[in-house]
């Protein structure tokens, strides 16, 4: 596959993420404006912790077993080794069923601390055990990865628009007949359940139609051993992934817990404004991973450098086009959505937006460096920047409030984009030094 091939598939399948995450991420934006006009910042701020402390433990204990497929079955896919690849779907999912059993045990454990820290009333406490259960379909990591493997990424976009539409649905029933907040967290629960099922069933019938039913085995450390490498890049890769989502959801418990829920509903609110720019690139760096993982196999470091450029060129466009756009109309968009008396936070949503921008810039780095075989340098990157938030939100948190998380938000970014983009550089110019003088020398 040529490099514009590459770029051309990668527009393609960016069309479909994008336009899925924007157009439902602002249903999701009007879904919380409903609750938080019609129950309150209390009531919205109860169930985001609760969302929030479930997806903690989803994140923090799951390996990234969607990047493994895509890492160890392009290879196999691609020389058509279908045993290969049943054993490696095998391989992750007995590590996803594994992990998720290990995750549920241990935050239905940690409930009842949990409740007196986070303030949740009886009703909340009562339904949370019940609410971990969400933690198998919110995991859905080896059916993800699958479903990339073979250039399904429409349904993931459709399983984001499915989850968007029902629990609007279902919020608006619940305010329609007056329920209460345990009717806001079923709406939740019946959401996630519904919407994050439909990449398990379509992954099984494409494991079916395609006849490369997973190979089980218990002997996970032996059939570890037919990928090379796979254990330290589960690691690296949980590790690496891992770091903003646990520092996301934390910090709105650690905000939950010391300044209320209200405030904690506050700050999701301003998460979700800047999502708008940032949560789309999420899932736009692993379509190039399978291209990454091809092009660094084969030694390609130069094609690799090609593709890179071009993207940090398209992103830069975007960014600037969509940076402009959605500082000037933020103050608009935050009193249509929230009313006039949210405004008094606006700083807090304008430095989120800024500090997903700056992501958005840099959204193809982490993997690429991944593919390159360098997750220890990227994790490194990431800890580093993960420190720079949390000096700089814990010191300024009782100063100025939640506009410390923000100001530390744009740390983060900044730490774990520059430095990714200099070592970055470095690293693939010493690669195409030597690949060049391999070749001169052959």
């Amino acid at each position: 596959m040529s490099y514009k091939d590459i770029h051309r598939r990668f527009l393609h399948n960016a069309g479909l993420i994008v336009g899925s995450r924007v157009g439902f991420g602002l249903l999701n934006l009007a879904t919380n404006a409903i609750i938080l006009r019609a129950f309150g910042a209390g009531d919205l701020g109860m169930i985001m912790l609760l969302v929030a402390y479930m997806r903690v433990f989803a994140e923090v204990v799951k390996f990234e077993s969607w990047q493994a497929v895509l890492r160890f079955g392009v290879m196999p896919e691609e020389n058509g080794e279908w045993y290969q690849l049943r054993r490696l779907v095998g391989l992750t999912l007995m590590i996803d069923f594994i992990t998720m059993a290990l995750a549920i045990a241990v935050s239905v454990a940690l409930i009842p601390y949990a409740a007196v820290w986070l303030g949740w009333n009886e009703q909340i406490t009562r339904i949370a055990p019940w609410f971990m259960v969400l933690i198998i379909f919110v995991t859905n990591a080896t059916p993800n990865g699958v479903l990339r493997l073979f250039d399904r990424v429409g349904v993931l976009a459709f399983q984001h628009g499915a989850n968007a539409v029902i629990r609007m649905a279902l919020v608006l029933l619940v305010v329609a007949l007056g329920g209460g907040v345990v009717h806001l967290a079923a709406a939740w629960f019946a959401a996630f359940v519904i919407s994050f099922s439909i990449p398990m069933v379509i992954c099984a019938q494409e494991l079916v139609r395609r006849d490369l039913l997973p190979v089980f085995s218990l002997r996970l450390r032996k059939t570890g051993r037919q990928f090379p490498g796979i254990w330290h890049f589960l690691l690296m890769s949980n590790l690496i992934s891992t770091g903003p989502l646990a520092i996301t959801h934390l910090t709105t418990l650690f905000v939950g817990a010391q300044l209320g829920a209200a405030q904690a509903a506050i700050l999701q609110l301003a998460r979700q404004i800047s999502a708008g720019a940032s949560a789309p690139t999420k899932f736009l760096g692993p379509l190039l991973l399978p291209d990454f993982s091809r092009l660094s196999g084969r030694g390609d470091w130069t094609g690799l450098r090609s593709v890179i450029a071009k993207q940090l060129k398209v992103g830069a466009l975007v960014v600037l086009g969509l940076g402009v756009v959605l500082f000037a109309a933020l103050p608009l968009i935050v009193e249509l959505a929230f009313g006039a008396e949210m405004l008094e936070h606006i700083w807090l949503f304008r430095l989120f937006l800024f500090a997903a921008l700056i992501n958005a810039l840099g959204f193809s780095l982490h993997h690429a460096m991944f593919s390159a075989n360098k997750g220890g340098t990227a994790l490194l990157i990431q800890w580093l920047g993960i420190c720079v938030y949390a000096a700089i939100m814990l010191s300024g948190l009782w100063v100025i409030g939640l506009n410390a998380v923000g100001f530390a938000s744009i740390g983060l970014a900044v730490t774990s984009r520059g430095l990714t983009l200099i070592v970055g550089r470095r690293l693939l110019k010493k690669r195409i030094r030597k690949a060049r003088l391999r070749d001169a020398e052959e």
